[in-house]
Order: C-alpha cells, then structure tokens, then sequence
C-alpha cells in the first residue's frame, strides 16, 4: 500500500497539484543530465527489431541505486531506465556490430505519475521492468515503486520511433491492493515477482514466478491484463490509502487468470507469441528441484484459456546451467526467430525445430561498467517502418 514519505522541497512543492510537465529540452548538441548528446539525432535501424529495458537505476554517483534528477532534484521528477533498440542479424559496414544497438531513450518520471508521486520522493527509485508492444496497443511495460513497494502496469510514450536518446514518457496504474482472500482484490497485487510481459494479438499478458506472496498460493500463472480498465477508468483514490493519491492506482482489478502452472513453477523471464500466433510462450524456472531442475529454464507453451485458466506444456526447448538470478529475463521474435535476452546482455538463439539455445551475441561489451550499470529486464519485438516509408 502507498506510503506517506517526508516531503521534499516542501517551499516549492506544496502548491502543486493536478499533473505537472518538467520538461528540460537540451539545445542541439549539447548534453543533458544524463550526459546524452544528442537526444534528436535519428538512427538508422528500421523493419522487425528487439527492444529491451535495462531495468538498473541509472545513477553511477549513487552505484546504480537510484535515477538521475530531472533539473532540480526538488522537482521529485526523475530520468530512469534505459531503452535500447536491437537488430540481430544487421551487418555494419566496418565489420562489428556497434550499428546492431541505439538507445531508444530514457524512461521520464514526471508529472505524468502526479503530484503526490513528485513530493514523496518515491520516482528516485522506480524502475521499468517488463516489455510488451503491439501494433493496435502500443508498448507497454511493468514498473516498480521501491520506496511503496508496489507493482504496477504503465504505457510508455515514443515521441518518435526514428529517434535516439530522446525522453520516453511514463503513464503508470499501480495494481489496486486488498485483502488476499478478498474476492475482489487483485490478484497480481500479493505476488511477489512479477516477470513477464506480453501480447497475444491485442490480448496484454503477464506472468509471475511460483514464488506465491502474502496469503496466496505458490502457483506460477499468466494473466490477462485488462486493458479497458485502466485506458477508460485510470486512476482511482483507495479508501484506505493513507496518502490519498488520486492519480496512483487502478480503478479496478487488472488481472484475470488465464494460465496456471501450478505450485513452484512459473514464468522467471517473458512471455511471447508462438509461432502459429496463437499460444502464449514463457519463458519458464521452477522454485524447487522435484519440479524441474534449478539450473535449467525452458520454453512452455500456454494456449489460451476457454472456460478455466489452462495449464502450460514444455515444448522440450531448454537452455540448462542457468545460476538463478542470472534469468532470460526478455522474448522477442525477429523475423520469425525466436531471441531471449539475459540479465547480462547476452542474447540467446532459440531453435524451436531442434530444441537448442545457442549464444548469439554477448552485448556487455558495448556498456560502459557492466558489472554495476546492467540489469537487463524485459523485451519485445517491436516493428519500426523505414524514416520516409
């Protein structure tokens, strides 16, 4: 449930209200605060492309731990988490692969998330976790308010998909809270990792780890996230939210179960479209070693639900002597091939015919730091038409 923080900048901020814009446009070539250069240059990567999020909070001052204010750290608006687009089989004309990987932009946590959001602090530590893009939905994401410890479901605006390090806006609906026996609490509210994003056709899905939560069972499940609910109704103030923050939860369940997989097993990394378009793909890790080996995370494959939340299937396409925490934490399908991207950087090939995972690219290199400034969250597949086209 959302805490009530002490007030920040208290002078300048007590008399704001409704939502609040801070923007901070850098002149043409020129550096802003986070030390990018050149927020309106175009990139040249276009057609079936991977998106991912690198979910590490983007302060080296801070080692990572937390985000980089926007103007005046008494705003309570930040710049977070990193977009990166991804072309897995572009050839670059000097012979490497730096022409593969731009940086889409930077989550901004502004006014956009309320006023409330701007005085407690709490936008200094939230991150974007998973992806999931449409073409008819747009793209969207899971977020995580560390200082409230609250999950939540957020669209991500794209000024312009042609462009590089620009300002990626961030409309968030935290998942209403409840009693966990309630009948009417959300059921996503009490879990205790969500870790995959997805569409099936216009169809928004996400799954948890059998980790269970508060009260609730172990069972690793997919949900169908309902849109409608959060585009039409928005924001709601929960009675007993003692901070009263009108413009911070959903204004109704979210979540509606539509895979389960039972007790200590459930989605550790993302979830995408089959091949057929018509079943749902997790990437999946059990909790306990009689489930499935610990090391070892596999593809299952989820058809969608008629009356009952079905029940997913391994499709026997595995990769093993993955350490746990060390997670294929993001899908995507580019044209037509299936990529996973680790917590590392490193992007895998899945071969659904044979069944192998392969290393395709090790993309650490191309980060400044790895070792403290990557955590690859979530990814998906994204279409860009060429500039012009």
């Amino acid at each position: 449930m959302k805490t009530v923080f002490k007030i920040v900048g208290p002078a300048t901020l007590a008399a704001l209200g409704g939502c609040i814009d801070f923007p901070i446009p850098p002149d043409e070539g020129t550096s802003d605060a986070l030390g990018r250069d050149c927020p309106s240059c175009t990139h040249a990567l276009s057609g079936e492309l991977m998106v991912f999020v690198n979910g590490r909070l983007t302060s080296e001052d801070a080692l990572y731990q937390s985000n980089v204010p926007l103007g005046d750290a008494a705003t309570g608006a930040y710049y977070a988490s990193s977009v990166y687009l991804y072309d897995p089989d572009l050839a670059c004309d000097d012979g490497t692969t730096d022409c593969r990987l731009v940086q889409l932009g930077n989550a901004k946590l502004d006014g956009l998330l309320g006023a409330l959001s701007l005085r407690d602090g709490s936008l200094k530590k939230m991150s974007l976790r998973e992806l999931a893009w449409s073409p008819t939905q747009g793209l969207w994401a899971t977020t995580y308010d560390v200082a409230n410890d609250e999950w939540g479901i957020a669209e991500i605006g794209v000024p312009d998909w042609h462009l590089q390090q620009q300002d990626l806006s961030v409309a968030r609906y935290a998942i209403r809270p409840g009693d966990p026996q309630a009948s009417d609490t959300d059921p996503c509210y009490w879990q205790e990792v969500v870790s995959g994003l997805g569409f099936l056709g216009d169809e928004l899905l996400l799954g948890v780890r059998g980790m269970g939560g508060v009260g609730i069972r172990n069972d690793g499940q997919i949900f169908r996230v309902a849109l409608d609910v959060l585009r039409d109704a928005g924001w709601c103030e929960y009675e007993d939210d003692i901070s009263h923050d009108p413009h911070y939860y959903a204004c109704g369940v979210v979540c509606e179960p539509w895979a389960n997989f039972g007790p200590a097993l459930g989605v550790a990394g993302d979830l995408e479209q089959d091949r057929e378009q018509a079943a749902a793909l997790s990437v999946t890790r059990a909790e306990v070693v009689d489930r499935m080996p610990l090391d070892r995370q596999e593809l299952f494959r989820a058809a969608p639900p008629k009356d009952q939340p079905t029940m997913p299937v391994a499709t026997g396409v595995y990769l093993e002597g993955v350490t746990p925490g060390l997670d294929i934490e993001g899908l995507a399908r580019v044209d037509g091939v299936l990529y996973g991207i680790d917590v590392a950087a490193r992007l895998w090939r899945f071969d659904e015919d044979d069944g192998s995972v392969a290393l395709h690219e090790d993309l650490a290199t191309k980060f400044d730091n790895p070792g403290q400034s990557l955590r690859i969250r979530g990814a998906t597949r994204v279409v860009i038409d060429a500039e012009g086209g």
